[in-house]
């Protein structure tokens, strides 16, 4: 990764945090890690491990390819798989799974069709 697309991830990065009004401190409080290590990521002295990349994509709820890529198809406000698999699990009666099981073998056929 080049210096200019760490720092376009880091930007990405920034860009949404604030959007969803997190301070540095309280972001790096939710990632588990020291503010200074989130500073430094965001100030492209640092590059994020993966579990840390994996944290911050699920605490700010956009994909690690718009993180990493810039690519957005999972755009602010879309539900995204996993939140939708989530939802559908969320139902725990026998009957209510079964209609779950035949949501996901649709959806899977959809996914596979792309």
């Amino acid at each position: 990764m080049t210096k200019d697309e760490q720092r376009a991830m880091a930007n990405r990065i920034k860009a949404r945090r604030k959007a969803l009004k997190y301070t540095q401190e309280q972001f790096a409080e939710l990632l588990e890690i020291s503010t200074s290590s989130y500073t430094r990521i965001e100030n492209v002295f640092q590059r994020p491990a993966l579990d840390t990349l994996i944290k911050i994509s699920k605490n700010l709820k956009i994909s690690l390819d718009y993180i990493v890529f810039g690519e957005n198809d999972a755009a602010e406000g879309k539900t995204t798989d996993m939140e939708m698999l989530t939802a559908l699990l969320d139902f725990s009666d026998k009957d209510k799974m079964k209609h779950v099981v035949e949501v996901l073998d649709k959806l899977s056929k959809i996914k596979g069709g792309q």
